[in-house]
């Protein structure tokens, strides 16, 4: 059947009050495998399904069959190119998902097995738009289902001791964070419309719900990650290098956000900022002070040279990692939070060991960690709960980008940007158009 006709049936058996799908919650295998499949699987999801080779991978669905079969191809492993397709199919027998589509299409994915009772494994950033943060929080907690965010340094020993630290005064009360990447997506080159879609292609479901527009080749093979439509500046680093500071400081909602992008830097209608630099601001906390972020990102930009770092000590790695600022000491790690280190380094040789007071994974990996808390009905580390409130401060910075060189006041409660309603009606806050009566959650 046809994807087209296959949806057709299903909104009518739906209008008729029939479920047009097999709508079954599973619990782990009685073996303690669980059965997983995965949706989106090029180069990071491939990666996440090997890590859980350990369990039954029992299918897999990707709109892109090429790139897929490219990055995981298992020959004992059925494969679809729709994921609902594959649900109706073998949805009795799903334990878990793992995706790692395109951003764009994230959100998406994610409902769609949330509601029908799956647990959920996604990578990072979670969706494209706040407003998709805020409603896939929303319906993982109502399902009780157990949810991880792909941002693996969340689950180290390292994110621990960072957080240890902090939570014993080690620095210090933080006042302020400043996070570096050199690493972005920018490009120059707009995509020219390819007028034979690929047979290992359909472009109908690629762009998921994602407003309609010609198919190109330039989008494929991860270029998606270089165009707004698709994707955000943000996410894709910030994820793992400011999770130590959110996690450790229990930050909350930012109430403002701006962004500094030089012209040069600005782009075309549709790509992204090549650099800039978003700064958002928290309140306090309880006994902890109001706190300003910062994140550097993209290249051609000076890096400002950490607080308390000893004149003669390098700083070359200061092209991605954070530093957290107290009144204290400053602490610097890296991008996924390794090798966390306080200065000056006097402070550093007298901190003793912090108590551990912070919770440690006990599976051999993130996935294991979301694996683990599945069969012991637990929670795992980057579950949604804490992963999409942190994501919407992250799209935030992404909105900031797209209107640079205003402080945008954030009401989170109401989830509105209450001092400018042109960057309040901004395509991150949420899809101008989606597809959503095409049936994709």
């Amino acid at each position: 059947m046809q994807r087209r006709s296959f949806l057709q049936a299903a909104l009518a058996a739906a209008a008729a009050g029939v479920a047009p799908f097999n709508i079954q919650a599973a619990g782990p295998s009685p073996n303690s495998k669980l059965n997983i499949v995965g949706v989106g699987i090029g180069r990071m999801g491939s990666n996440n399904l090997k890590s859980l080779r350990g369990h039954n991978i029992i299918g897999i669905a990707d709109p892109d069959e090429a790139w897929s079969r490219k990055h995981y191809n298992p020959k004992d492993v059925k494969r679809w190119r729709d994921y609902r397709r594959m649900f109706d199919d073998i949805g009795k027998d799903i334990d878990g998902v793992v995706t790692a589509t395109p951003e764009h299409a994230r959100f998406a994915t994610c409902m769609y097995f949330i509601k029908r009772g799956k647990h959920v494994f996604a990578q990072k950033p979670l969706v494209h738009t706040v407003n998709e943060a805020r409603i896939l929080y929303k319906e993982a907690k109502k399902h009780k289902v157990v949810t991880q965010m792909g941002n693996q340094g969340h689950s180290t020993e390292s994110t621990a001791l960072i957080r240890d630290w902090i939570k014993a005064g080690a620095i210090g009360k933080v006042t302020k964070v400043i996070g570096y990447s050199t690493k972005n997506y920018y490009t120059n080159k707009k995509p020219v419309p390819t007028p034979v879609i690929p047979d290992t292609l359909d472009w109908d479901l690629w762009l998921n719900r994602a407003e309609e527009i010609p198919y190109s080749k330039d989008y494929l093979q991860r270029e998606w990650i270089r165009f707004s439509h698709f994707s955000g500046v943000v996410g894709d680093m910030a994820t793992h290098i400011l999770d130590p500071a959110n996690y450790s400081l229990e930050l909350g909602a930012p109430i403002s956000v701006e962004a500094e992008v030089e012209e040069k830097h600005r782009g075309y209608p549709g790509s992204l900022p090549k650099a800039g630099v978003i700064t958002w601001e928290f309140a306090a906390r309880g006994d902890q002070p109001p706190v300003t972020m910062q994140y550097y990102v993209g290249p051609e930009i000076k890096y400002p040279r950490p607080e308390r770092l000893e004149e003669g000590r390098k700083a070359g790695w200061m092209g991605s990692g954070a530093v957290m600022i107290g009144d204290k000491a400053s602490m610097f790690h890296g991008s996924h939070s390794q090798s966390p280190r306080i200065f000056p380094e006097t402070v550093m040789k007298a901190t003793p060991r912090p108590p551990k007071v912070s919770e440690r994974n006990k599976g051999r990996s993130h996935e294991g960690n979301w694996t683990k808390a599945i069969i012991d009905g637990g929670v795992a580390m980057s579950n949604f709960e804490y992963a999409c409130p942190f994501t919407e401060t992250l799209i935030l910075g992404d909105v900031a980008l797209l209107n640079p060189g205003r402080k945008l006041l954030w009401d989170s409660k109401n989830m509105k940007i209450t001092n400018d309603e042109e960057a309040d009606k901004n395509m991150f806050m949420r899809r101008l158009d989606p597809r959503d009566e095409m049936g994709w959650i």
